[in-house]
């Protein structure tokens, strides 16, 4: 009898993860008086980008922020994709193997980090950093062939991978105090799976790299707590490699 298992290392290293206690350092903040907030837009925003309703009020010239008004912002959250023990079971068989024991741990932490300017008042280009977390495969058969067995189920694990963002994103319902967003983007991923052999303990030499390029969206709530400062919680799908994987998170954003 043999096992294979695969988990995904990280190919960067640790990353420290982005600090939340920004968020919680305004909890009883009230919006600024308008003297204190003469340079900001009177509804929430990305941005610190003036409408021209804003500077009319401000009696201030109303200028044009295309790539004038940025923001940086840090997410933490939960990932979690729909790889079910009865993918494990199709994709073996189709390979000849009947497998049992299978254990799947799909569902693990996750970040990113973004910044993004304004195209006009009410949309924006970002880009950004995505790692979606570990993940692992555990599964077990009887066989005469370990190593084909070890080598041909290498893929068979759930997806989760790490890259770069390039997106677009549009505000709209926006108020006082909050906004909403919705966005859509590519995602230049990568993955780097192992596959082990837990009752040796011993690593196989059938690492498997990934990478390609996917589609990936989501939509936020946001809410101004700071005239620099905005929180956010928000819910995005990665579709990798048609796996899709969905991430939740909560995050907090800087505007200069």
């Amino acid at each position: 009898m043999s096992v294979a298992k695969m988990n995904r290392t990280f190919r960067y290293g640790i990353v420290s993860a982005v600090a939340m206690g920004a968020m919680f350092s305004f909890p009883t903040m009230a919006q600024q008086p308008n003297k204190e907030r003469d340079a900001s837009p009177f509804l929430a925003s990305k941005t610190q980008c003036l409408s021209e309703e804003d500077a009319s009020k401000l009696s201030k010239e109303y200028e044009k922020c295309t790539a004038k008004q940025f923001f940086i912002s840090g997410s933490w959250g939960s990932a979690s994709g729909d790889f079910k023990e009865s993918d494990v079971q199709q994709e073996a068989a189709e390979l000849g193997f009947d497998v049992f024991d299978i254990d799947i741990d799909d569902t693990r932490s996750a970040w990113k980090a973004v910044v993004g300017t304004n195209i006009t008042e009410n949309s924006f280009i970002q880009v950004g950093y995505t790692d979606l977390g570990d993940v692992s495969a555990a599964f077990s058969t009887t066989t005469n062939e370990p190593s084909r067995f070890f080598s041909e189920t290498s893929r068979i694990r759930p997806t989760s991978v790490d890259g770069y963002t390039l997106s677009v994103a549009y505000q709209f319902l926006r108020h006082e105090d909050w906004f909403l967003h919705a966005h859509v983007g590519l995602y230049f991923w990568q993955g780097n799976y192992d596959s082990l052999d837990v009752f040796e303990d011993t690593a196989l030499l059938q690492d498997v790299d990934d990478e390609g390029t996917d589609l990936f969206y989501g939509i936020g709530a946001n809410w101004r707590i700071h005239d620099d400062w905005v929180a956010t919680i928000e819910y995005e799908r990665y579709d990798i490699d048609d796996n899709a994987t969905d991430l939740a998170s909560v995050g907090i954003s800087y505007l200069f």
